[in-house]
């Protein structure tokens, strides 16, 4: 069943005016508890990717770390309720697999559940499979593409491609750099990027080889200017060279021309590979123009692309207007369009309503049924202002991130959903609209993807931590739809409602150290139950965990700690996000902890999060600044124990808190090397600014809450209601920019 066109009169169609979509009252999308999904690594640009092939689904997120290091990935078996690092990782960095990355990271799980992973070093891709969840890779490749320089990677793929089947396959599309790839003599004086893509296995290539080698690139476009995702459909056929089986398989790539004032996509059919045709794809359409707008400039960042269960295109992008000059004269706002003919043609492109919002940037769709999708992105209600020449790049605001759906193909739209609770970036933002000249914390992109039951999930970045860090290291956060309409028209969506009463319980014997390919036993010392804060007087906060067994805190009934923990120094941590509108960094994330090294009697510290130099970048890091007196620190030696820690609420205030709610209050056990507080001191890097404390190994991790603090002993069990939005943004930011190798997202 074919999408239905939005409806223009013959008047606006012949004038080339852009139809206005309404915004609609009714049902909408309701969104859980935010949480943390890398307590440890860099939550800079996720990526972000689901496996539903199993009897529960696993939740994957990657995020590039820096240039030199290797980007991580992290997974969750508990509906993203907690988030640890596959098992293959190897410490510090949680490096997947032992080659050189972390420019950009991309994944995909296909229809057998293979994980794939693509990561990006700008003279060419570390690409491995994963057969088994990431517990180990089968098939690695430091070198995965036959081409360089490259740049922006990502993934699409039909059926099981280690299967053999003749038209199944992983497809990679990616930049090639001007002037020196495989490709260069296709684009002749070609002095921008040219789009590209590649296949694997590639012809001759056994299955076995999956994700690891990839056939030759073909070139899609010379005329490329930032290059967005790329999708893949099985249509049905009954004519046609192509058609084999009943089936057309076709791949789709969407992106921007140089001069950035037009979207186009390129498609192919998908066939068998040969000696003469080693991608297996054929009758490539080239640049087909989605829309072109001339007087108005997009690029913030990537043009997106959804397909829905029947082949229907979703295509949106943000626009903003721009002078003779180009100079920003305006808000940049999302437009949209859908493609119901294979994208051979498009619905006049028309702006997706954002009331009460200025800057909008970021999009990512997710589709079901036809006609209906979501939309996640960053906006704010700072509006563009006179002097505002580089539009996100030069507006301050406080970005959220926001959710609309639509069930009718584009004619009606939600209102904005605060899915993030709260803002989660205070400054300007980096795009391409702006000539890339504005703060880079949260990267180029988020990603929405659609769950089982048609719910939106999505994971994004929380730069409103600590200022030292130059929003380097923002957290890599997620969340999920938990009620609301659905994507698919015959699904229900029931998902954990946010936790309330101050209190969360967490699974017994899931506390072990995963690391470079083996998940380590159970270690009880370490093994979270429960965790619970309140505040017992106006002064305090107080923090309980639960643990399995505190009978020896150090892990082991002899002097030293357990010898599979990864560290010698054990800790049992509480964290928490602290929204502000007064802070440069837009807040702080605070947290408390006790922990016992090498077995000694075990402290309590509190503090804010830091960050330690990676090859190339910099992770989250929890290194105390105040030690609490014992008479705030204490556990019992008891299976199970009880750790309960007093925290001065005068040592975990923000100047201009949002409210007086502690958001995504997480608790966590972890490892390191020498007690956290002190080793090593506190330093200032170039390009990294502040740096502290130890890369800790993440044990055992409980569900986030919130928490709303009532001064009076108890923690009566409230409504969750997402916080409103306030206006007003604080004197201009100067941020500094990443100073380590990283590309621009046009490059």
């Amino acid at each position: 069943m074919a999408i239905a066109s939005v409806a223009l009169t013959s008047a606006a169609m012949l004038a080339g005016v852009r139809a206005s979509s309404a915004h609609a009252a009714g049902p909408a999308p309701v969104f859980g508890q935010p949480t943390p999904s890398g307590i440890v690594g860099d939550g800079f640009e996720q990526d972000l990717r689901l496996d539903n092939t199993t009897n529960h689904e696993v939740i994957y997120s990657s995020a590039p770390v820096g240039l030199g290091s290797s980007s991580t990935i992290w997974h969750s078996t508990d509906g993203g309720q907690t988030f640890k690092y596959i098992p293959s990782q190897i410490p510090p960095y949680g490096k997947p697999f032992a080659c050189v990355g972390g420019g950009d990271a991309e994944l995909n799980v296909d229809s057998a559940g293979h994980l794939y992973f693509d990561d990006l070093y700008l003279a060419n891709f570390a690409v491995g499979r994963s057969d088994n969840g990431g517990t180990s890779f089968s098939a690695t490749n430091c070198s995965g593409i036959p081409d360089t320089p490259v740049d922006r990677q990502w993934y699409t793929s039909l059926g099981d491609p280690t299967g053999g089947a003749p038209r199944d396959g992983l497809f990679l599309v990616y930049d090639e750099s001007p002037g020196s790839g495989l490709l260069a003599s296709k684009c002749p004086g070609n002095v921008g990027n040219i789009l590209s893509i590649a296949r694997s296995p590639a012809n001759g290539g056994a299955g076995a080889t999956a994700g690891a080698q990839f056939s030759l690139p073909l070139e899609l476009s010379c005329d490329e200017g930032i290059m967005g995702n790329d999708v893949s459909f099985n249509y049905p056929c009954t004519l046609g060279a192509n058609c084999m089986g009943g089936i057309l398989p076709e791949v789709f790539v969407i992106h921007d021309n140089s001069a950035l004032d037009n979207i186009t996509i390129d498609r192919c059919d998908v066939v068998a590979t040969s000696i003469s045709n080693p991608q297996g794809l054929a009758a490539c359409t080239g640049d087909v123009v989605v829309s072109s707008f001339p007087g108005f400039k997009t690029g913030a960042n990537f043009p997106t692309i959804s397909v829905d269960d029947q082949g229907n295109l979703f295509a949106v992008w943000e626009e903003a207007p721009v002078d003779v000059s180009g100079n920003v004269t305006g808000n940049t706002q999302l437009y949209f369009s859908t493609s119901s003919t294979r994208g051979a043609s498009w619905t006049l492109a028309q702006p997706l309503p954002t009331p009460g919002l200025d800057q909008d940037v970021m999009a990512w769709p997710g589709s079901g049924d036809p006609g209906r999708i979501d939309v996640a992105f960053y906006g704010t209600p700072a509006p563009w202002a006179p002097g505002d020449v580089t539009g996100p790049d030069s507006v301050n605001g406080q970005y959220s991130l926001y959710v609309v759906q639509t069930l009718n193909n584009g004619a009606t739209w939600s209102a904005p959903i605060l899915a993030s609770e709260h803002f989660t970036h205070v400054s300007t933002m980096y795009t391409l609209i702006g000539g890339q000249t504005g703060n880079r914390g949260v990267g180029d992109f988020l990603q929405l993807r659609i769950g089982p039951s048609g719910e939106a999930e999505i994971s994004y970045s929380d730069t409103n931590i600590f200022e030292g860090n130059s929003d380097l290291s923002p957290e890599a956060m997620y969340v999920r739809q938990i009620s609301g309409p659905s994507v698919y028209s015959n699904a229900t969506i029931s998902g954990t409602p946010p936790p309330t009463g101050g209190c969360v319980n967490d699974p017994q014997n899931d506390a072990t150290f995963d690391a470079s390919g083996v998940i380590g036993p159970d270690m009880p010392h370490l093994d979270l139950l429960q965790a619970c804060m309140s505040q017992p007087d106006a002064t305090h906060y107080q923090i309980k965990m639960k643990v399995a067994d505190l009978t020896t805190p150090g892990g082991s009934s002899g002097p030293g700690p357990d010898a599979t923990a990864g560290g010698t120094v054990n800790t049992w941590q509480m964290q928490w996000h602290v929204p502000s509108t007064t802070d440069p960094a837009g807040g702080a994330l605070f947290m408390a902890y006790m922990e016992s090294a090498n077995g000694a009697a075990p402290v309590c510290w509190v503090g804010q999060n830091s960050q330690q130099e990676a090859p190339g970048g910099a992770e989250l890091t929890y290194p105390g600044t105040t030690q609490l007196p014992s008479s705030d620190c204490s556990y019992t030696a008891t299976a199970p124990g009880l750790i309960t820690i007093t925290v001065p609420i005068a040592d975990v205030t923000e100047p201009g808190a949002l409210n007086n709610t502690l958001y995504s209050v997480t608790a966590s056990t972890q490892t390191v090397d020498a007690p956290n507080a002190e080793t090593p001191a506190a330093q200032n890097v170039p390009a990294l600014g502040v740096v502290a404390g130890q890369l800790p190994n993440l044990i055992d991790v409980a569900p986030a809450f919130d928490f709303n603090p009532t001064p009076s002993g108890s923690v009566p069990e409230l409504p969750w209601v997402p916080p409103a939005i306030l206006l007003g943004v604080g004197a201009a930011l100067v941020v500094r920019r990443r100073a380590f190798a990283r590309r621009a997202p046009s490059d």
